[in-house]
């Protein structure tokens, strides 16, 4: 049973130095109970005031319920105070957790779904609502989300249907719909990544990307969204491992720009809440700027992200206090950033979970929610170009099964969708037949997708193609089968509308095009349901894909 006694925050003043600085750090840990023990040695030797969780790190319900507790118990006997447990859980493609627990639509999905009218501001609302509850009840209280970039770059590698779509205005509204609904259920939400990763074509978990934008375009544009959460009271905003001349004409990523995070965002912005920086390990970062945890403090963050290595963690932590103590960071600058850290401890528990562990596990997989996420999955289904063919008699599809395509989407192996398309179309009465093969399908896959071309509709559910070239050799190929034998040929996008260009660039503009904007278990049985006709196709792309 969870105590249910009203929780008190400890002060900034009751905290040693060491406390104070552990409050500043979030760190993640590695798989299993070899991971756990690791943890636990990092936050013996310095109290570590907060956590991030991923997949690596997930189980059952009542496997994170349990454990939770008892890291709760650890760190805040070591620390003084209980700490932020936090996970990048944003719906789509980036879901740390996703068995035992209601699915959500991505950004971009919700946004087609908004924009066609077959959801509403309120409907993401509550759907994130619903969904942070299950999280609150197993003993998460910070959710790394909403992605608040608006994507104008159609070469992105990294944000792409992460994003909310490419219109500032739109953008903001449904951020904050997604914010609100994560401050109902008690969780702290996260604007990132300040001040806009949305026009970048470098995967800042791999190298270092930079906005060439002017004041004025990041004004109208990549800042508009930032504003609107600011103004609702936003309690956390992640800096971007990015480069902006206009606002920092040094070569300094926003996280250690003070120009970026005190000047900007602090005064042009007026936000006083809290500051997280994206993982410190990321090769944006990492390799490139020395003592980042230092700098990222000097520029104003107040929580710095290290989300895997033990070493670095408390090299972070010791870098920290070292500078604290030389002078080089004044302690009063440590107590405000403490201060902010503890407002939005105070703020999360404001909100309680369900006391007992049976009532918080019966609280997960609610119908009502799971009706939710299905009606808003499939009013996101959108078709560009012409009409889709009818597969009621039979036909072909081509499933292309997605695997991890970047650092956002998980360092723990290859994740790939369930059920399979296959069984989607299965569970939805199709009769098409299915060939799977790979992302980067090879001759023998291509093979097979060519054999299985009829005189029946061909559907090709392309994956990121724009990255992999051997799907555009499939596509070539199948497209001269399905020309020789009459076949109608049209496209599922189980992720980037941008592939819609690809295909016009190979000569397929003509046809009809089903965007997903995400291969997940809700998102394949709403194409199939599409496909089967039992559901039309009314969501509106939100970005300019052809």
């Amino acid at each position: 049973m969870r105590d249910t006694r009203p929780m008190n925050i400890a002060t900034v003043s009751e905290l040693t130095l060491d406390q104070k600085i552990g409050q500043m750090l979030l760190v993640g840990y590695p798989a299993g109970d070899a991971g756990i023990d690791a943890l636990r040695r990092v936050v013996e030797r310095r109290p570590m005031g907060n956590l991030i969780l991923f997949s690596r790190n997930m189980g059952s319900p009542e496997y994170l319920y349990d454990r939770l507790a008892g890291l709760r118990s650890m760190i805040s006997e070591r620390s003084g105070v209980e700490p932020l447990v936090s996970l990048d859980q944003e719906g789509g493609i980036v879901a740390r957790i996703r068995a035992g627990f209601t699915p959500m639509p991505g950004a971009m999905a919700m946004a087609a779904a908004v924009a066609g009218g077959g959801a509403s501001l309120s409907d993401v609302e509550d759907m994130v609502a619903a969904a942070a509850a299950e999280l609150k009840a197993v003993g998460f209280d910070w959710n790394l989300a909403p992605v608040a970039d608006v994507n104008v770059n159609r070469e992105n590698p990294v944000i792409g249907v992460r994003s909310f779509g490419e219109d500032p205005l739109a953008v903001a509204d449904l951020v904050a719909a997604y914010a609100r609904g994560l401050a109902r259920a008690g969780l702290a939400a996260t604007a990132k990544h300040f001040p806009g990763h949305g026009d970048t074509n470098v995967d800042s978990h791999l190298g270092l990307p930079s906005v060439g934008a002017d004041l004025a375009r990041l004004e109208a544009v990549e800042l508009a969204p930032f504003k609107r959460l600011i103004a609702e009271g936003v309690a956390s905003i992640m800096s971007a491992h990015v480069l902006f001349p206009a606002v920092e004409p040094d070569p300094i990523p926003a996280t250690l720009s003070r120009r970026v995070l005190t000047g900007l965002l602090r005064g042009g912005l007026g936000y006083d809440g809290l500051i997280v920086t994206d993982c410190l390990e990321m090769k944006a970062i990492d390799g490139r700027y020395d003592h980042a945890a230092i700098r990222a403090v000097i520029a104003g963050a107040d929580v710095v992200c290290v989300s895997h290595t033990a070493s670095l963690q408390e090299a972070a932590f010791d870098e920290i206090k070292a500078a604290v103590l030389d002078g080089t960071i004044p302690e009063s600058r440590i107590d405000e950033s403490v201060a902010r850290v503890l407002a939005v401890k105070s703020r999360v528990r404001a909100v309680r979970a369900p006391a007992l562990k049976a009532d918080a596990l019966a609280s997960l997989l609610s119908p009502d929610a799971a009706a939710l996420a299905r009606r808003m999955s499939e009013a996101s289904m959108s078709i560009l170009g012409g009409s889709l063919p009818s597969a009621a008699g039979g036909g072909l599809y081509v499933d292309l099964r997605p695997e991890l395509q970047t650092g956002a989407e998980g360092a723990d192996g290859v994740v790939l969708a369930s059920p399979t398309m296959a069984a989607s179309l299965a569970a939805a009465g199709s009769s098409l037949e299915v060939v799977e093969a790979t992302v980067d399908p090879d001759e023998e896959a291509i093979a097979r997708a060519v054999a299985g071309v009829g005189s029946g509709p061909v559907f090709i559910g392309i994956y990121s193609m724009q990255r992999h070239p051997a799907q555009e050799t499939l596509v070539r190929r199948v497209a001269a089968a399905c020309a020789e034998k009459g076949a109608p040929l049209a496209f599922v996008s189980m992720r980037d509308p941008y592939d819609a260009a690809g295909l016009a660039r190979l000569g397929l503009g003509g046809s009809a095009v089903l965007c997903a904007y995400e291969y997940t278990s809700l998102s394949a049985s709403a194409v199939a349901r599409v496909l089967s006709g039992a559901v039309a196709a009314t969501g509106s792309c939100p970005v300019g894909a052809i």
